[in-house]
């Protein structure tokens, strides 16, 4: 085999693997890995809620979301398990609660790409 033809076949190898981790490494998808969330304000005095719990690569993080409206959907942070929100009546996570948080459960797995909540 000549020279020219071994730098072919490992550009080759080289250029499949590193497509196949990356499109390994993206988030999680149609309900198989986590879910979304989707916040329905039914006091109508939730401006912000804080999410805390485990996302789809099993890390522990925490997020602000701002929900001005009845029906938020949460989209771009993937949780599953057990997830605590509070319920703040500011935009920004701070000041006052609107109401005592609470625990959403989030099946790792399921149909679609959501898990319904409300205030």
């Amino acid at each position: 085999m000549s020279i020219r033809r071994k730098l072919t076949t490992v550009a080759g190898t080289a250029a499949a693997a590193a497509s196949l981790a990356f499109l390994g490494a993206g988030p999680a998808s149609a309900g198989g890995n986590g879910q979304q969330l989707n916040f329905h304000d039914s006091i109508g005095t939730v401006y912000s809620i804080s999410a805390y719990g485990i996302n789809q690569n099993g890390d522990y993080i925490t997020h602000c979301f701002y929900t001005p409206n009845v029906d938020n959907a949460l989209s771009g942070w993937w949780w599953k398990g057990n997830v605590h929100v509070n319920f703040w009546t500011s935009g920004n996570c701070t000041g006052n609660y609107a109401r005592n948080g609470q625990f959403v459960w989030v099946e790792p797995s399921q149909a679609d790409d959501w898990t319904y909540f409300s205030s």
